[in-house]
């Protein structure tokens, strides 16, 4: 009998989590009970709420938002280095053969939770439950499925526009239908659809998904209307469908384009616990959520566990004329992935000495961004070094930090883009507006009188500052079919590199009967 293991992971994974449903954690202030009756695990509102928490609970794991889907395009690409403080990321800063992303099956498994959920919707029923109740619940599960096949899509395959023909295996498994019995595992088909399938799939999912959600009031945690515009306006980008960039781009800035901050609010944007300028976060909402020192981004970025509270230029112990009543900086994380010299000169900074005991920052541009880079601590044998502290226990506690996803930037950014690569003289002066929204922003002067060209590069240079280690360096890289340079060892990975994807798990292939094909080179 064949045998399709993505799809008993995803069995066992449902039944682990509703039929035998413990411990719920009440992160996103929808209240599930602490168990649920398997009778009723998918037939109540408590057992909704309760499934629906589980699945964005998934986005907290260490092969997602909590650190790889982080991390790691940082350290592919040429934004990070490894310290080698705890020997974690030196693999992937090397882009060696099998470090690369890994949620292929924890995924999966999210997926056949959500359509069990959107398949079992239309049958709740109960006390106050109405149809727009369902509606909102279809509008999440919408949402989440999108962005569950779209992180998928961009890591395992390549992206429309910038395809290895030769290497090109097609896009990952479509998984629209629930599987909910073991038979139904075992004769399910799960191949490999076409990018472009994949991408159809996404655009419907998060089309639907605008109309039924409600506009974004609160936090960020939950899917929101403009949460699902802003990433179909990114799947959109890597699509290369500029026109409907620059359509939702137009929509989302007219709603929230208030919400980007200026050169005065952009450092205390990124110390709150949720950043002003997020249409959706991965949200940890307790210190018992933390993914703990030897894995959070807090460690992985930074020894520090504290900013400075010293002004502007170098920020260590013992810079001369530091006041001796300003607290020492705490040092206790790994600081295991910091910026490249390439990125701190990008940025404007000027550091000495970098590395080692003597290390200083001796200058700063004007661009606010780079205030979020701080020398470490010397608690660890390599360093202290520059380091990032975009997240540095913003929820509340050491290694606790909501995850900005999508923020309003991008959507500045994306359309500048867009605007740019339409190539009209009037969109080329729109995108030039665009790119200056975002420069002035951020502290520095407006540019003028560039040719298309440098427009182009000028934008995507500003998005590599503006996201630096928020996990797009390397994505930007790939959907352009850029390749790969590595400042550190002074080598490039070519795009051709079977390396620009990683290797789709072994047993899901020898368990597929065919369906579900390696990627190139493994």
């Amino acid at each position: 009998m064949r045998k399709s293991i993505l799809t008993i992971r995803s069995l066992v994974l449902f039944t682990a989590l509703v039929f035998a449903f413990a411990g719920c954690k009440d992160t996103l202030d929808l209240n599930p009970k602490d168990s649920i009756d398997a009778s009723v695990a998918l037939t109540t509102r408590d057992g909704i709420n309760a499934t629906i928490t589980s699945i964005y609970a998934t986005l907290k794991g260490e092969a997602f938002y909590g650190n790889r889907l982080i991390g790691v395009p940082e350290a592919l690409a040429d934004n990070g280095r490894a310290t080698q403080n705890s020997g974690r990321y030196v693999t992937e800063v090397l882009n060696t053969r099998g470090s690369h992303f890994s949620q292929w099956g924890t995924a999966y498994n999210a997926l056949n939770r959500i359509n069990l959920v959107l398949e079992a919707v239309p049958s709740v029923s109960g006390v106050g439950i109405s149809d727009a109740d369902k509606a909102a619940w279809e509008g999440e599960l919408k949402f989440l499925r999108a962005l569950y096949h779209f992180d998928l899509v961009r890591t395992y395959a390549y992206i429309p526009g910038a395809v290895v023909e030769a290497q090109n295996k097609g896009g990952v498994p479509l998984i629209l239908t629930a599987i909910s019995t073991a038979e139904g595992a075992l004769n399910a088909r799960t191949p490999r659809a076409s990018i472009q399938e994949v991408y159809a799939a996404i655009y419907a999912d998060l089309e639907e998904a605008i109309t039924k959600l409600n506009n974004l009031s609160g936090a960020p945690s939950k899917a929101n209307r403009q949460a699902a515009q802003a990433l179909l306006l990114r799947v959109a980008l890597y699509n290369k469908d500029y026109p409907r960039v620059i359509s939702l781009g137009n929509e989302l800035v007219a709603s929230s384009g208030t919400k980007l901050l200026n050169e005065n609010g952009y450092f205390a944007g990124f110390t709150a616990a949720t950043n002003p300028e997020s249409l959706f976060e991965v949200t940890y909402a307790t210190a018992g959520e933390t993914l703990g020192v030897n894995v959070s981004l807090q460690t992985l970025f930074a020894t520090l566990t504290a900013r400075s509270s010293a002004p502007d230029n170098d920020v260590t112990d013992n810079f001369p004329g530091r006041d001796p009543a300003l607290p020492k900086k705490p040092a206790a994380g790994h600081g295991d992935l910091v910026p490249t010299q390439d990125l701190l000169t990008a940025l404007g900074i000027t550091v000495t000495n970098n590395g080692n005991s003597s290390a200083r920052i001796t200058a700063r541009s004007t661009d606010v961004r780079n205030r979020l880079f701080e020398i470490g601590g010397s608690n660890r044998t390599n360093g202290p070094n520059v380091e990032v502290t975009k997240f540095l226990g913003r929820g509340g506690a050491v290694n606790v930090d909501n995850v900005p996803v999508l923020r309003i930037a991008e959507v500045y950014l994306s359309r500048a883009e867009a605007y740019a690569e339409s190539g009209s003289q009037q969109n080329l002066v729109l995108a030039l507006a665009d790119l200056n929204s975002i420069r002035t922003n951020r502290g520095l002067t407006p540019v003028a009188g560039l040719s298309a060209s440098q427009l182009l590069t000028e934008i995507l240079l500003q998005r590599r500052l503006e996201f630096a280690f928020e996990g797009h360096r390397f994505f930007d890289l790939k959907r352009r079919g850029s390749d790969l340079a590595k400042p550190n060892t002074n080598s490039v990975v070519p795009f051709s590199s079977y390396l620009i994807l990683p290797q789709i798990p072994q047993s899901d292939v020898d368990g597929s009967d065919g369906d579900i094909l390696q990627n190139f080179g493994y």
